[in-house]
């Protein structure tokens, strides 16, 4: 190694000697000819050569200086301004440097904050932490972190992660602090929500447990008292129909269709409620041929009204097919409903493309309704102004409530007398996929 180098330095040696002789050259041509006379001339030219020498070694000397002052400078803007506070501690814990950003988290002047113990600024409780940290820095020359709590202006407390690494001579190591208190402040409020959160869920646990006894008592207990009034009211009518004038035969018969009604509330209620905790099974169906088979039922109902079904061949979708046949029967039924004035109806079931994918539809020629109210048309209970046609008011909150569990949504357009459109899309994994077979 030491021959290396003293080559090295004979090689830059001797080229600092070639450049001298040139520039000599270059200002006294002769001189190369005076170098065969006396010894006097002999030295004057090697002083000349080495004055040369001397002015060249000057003027890189003053360039070095000045590329050293520059990059000295851009050091110090860099890590005056940097982003995170940098420290540089000696075995001790004693602060050595810091910048600005440094002094700024701890509330005080650098020239204030130099030569004291870092640990003084730690707040006591992490102390024994951060003199354990500090010995694996400097033990272990590998880059190690933790979260400390300093103490802002000795006061305030602020979170902070600390990444350190040892220097190369084992005596001082290198230091970053990022402030990590907002984040804290973020994780505190995360768990805040998180026990929220828990606390709701058990909530829902039980108000799911309240549901489903309800659901039996509704199901069982308010069932008996409408099958008897039911019952007593064929009785009545079998047994005392001849005795009873119009007016109290009119009475009962109406008692007996309400009990009817309320049983078919009831039904509906129990299914609505369901709805959100029946099991999902997934599977390939088709929508055209349930539609199909909807239609029928409704055209029987109703022999003889004049209705047309549009319904194309071949529509398939991946789904429930249960909770499926559930959305088609109320969306077909409402159509059906509603156009019932009509001396011609068309209601027609497709599918189309909504933003890329595939949205299904059931269209009617019916009354339509004011867009301004097409909020309320999935709200359960709410009927919209005008509208005359019996129902419970929750099909179609039964039918956003089962597009929503398929992970799409449902919406409707109308207008008033010129019919109404309901479309709805199905997202689960192959759920929205729409197929037409050949």
């Amino acid at each position: 190694m030491q021959t290396d180098k003293d080559t090295n330095l004979s090689t830059t040696a001797a080229e600092l000697r070639r450049r001298a002789e040139e520039q000599l050259t270059a200002k006294t041509p002769e001189a190369g000819f005076s170098r065969t006379g006396d010894e006097t001339q002999r030295l004057l030219h090697e002083l000349q050569v080495h004055q040369i020498e001397l002015e060249m070694q000057n003027a890189e000397l003053r360039q070095a200086r000045e590329e050293m002052e520059t990059a000295l400078e851009k050091y110090t803007d860099l890590y005056d301004f940097a982003p995170v506070g940098y420290f540089t501690l000696d075995r001790d814990g004693v602060v050595r440097a810091a910048n600005l950003p440094a002094t700024g988290l701890l509330g005080i002047e650098r020239a204030r904050l130099l030569g004291r113990r870092f640990e003084l600024f730690v707040a006591d409780g992490a102390r024994p932490a951060f003199a354990a940290f500090l010995t694996r820095v400097l033990e272990s020359r590998a880059k190690e972190v933790c979260e400390v709590a300093l103490l802002k202006g000795g006061k305030h407390p602020l979170f902070v992660q600390i990444e350190a690494v040892a220097a190369a001579s084992g005596q001082e190591c290198r230091v970053a602090i990022i402030d990590i208190s907002m984040r804290r402040q973020l994780e505190e409020r995360l768990d805040i929500l998180h026990t929220d959160l828990a606390a709701r869920a058990t909530e829902l646990v039980a108000a799911n447990i309240e549901l489903e006894a309800f659901n039996y008592t509704v199901s069982h207990d308010l069932r008996k008292p409408l099958t008897l009034i039911n019952s007593y009211c064929q009785v009545v009518q079998e047994l005392c129909g001849s005795k009873l004038d119009e007016q109290c035969r009119r009475y009962i018969e109406d008692m007996y269709e309400s009990t009817l009604r309320m049983n078919r509330l009831i039904d509906t209620l129990l299914d609505f409620s369901r709805i959100a905790h029946v099991e999902m099974r997934q599977e390939k169906v088709d929508l055209s041929t349930m539609a199909k088979n909807v239609a029928m039922g409704l055209k029987v109902t109703a022999p003889e009204r004049r209705v047309s079904f549009r319904i194309p061949e071949g529509i398939v979708a991946h789904g429930d097919a249960g909770l499926l046949r559930v959305v088609l029967d109320n969306l077909m039924v409402n159509a059906w409903k509603h156009t019932g004035n009509r001396e011609e109806t068309v209601i027609e079931f497709g599918v189309t493309d909504s933003a890329g994918k595939p949205a299904f539809f059931v269209r009617d020629n019916g009354p339509g309704f004011d867009m301004a109210f097409v909020d309320k048309l999935f709200i359960p209970f709410q009927r919209l102004p005008g509208t005359d046609v019996e129902g419970s008011g929750i099909g179609l909150a039964t039918v956003d409530r089962i597009v929503r569990r398929h992970g799409g949504r449902i919406w409707a357009e109308g207008k008033p007398d010129m019919g109404a459109t309901f479309y709805f899309t199905l997202e689960l994994p192959q759920a929205g996929k729409a197929e037409v077979d050949p």
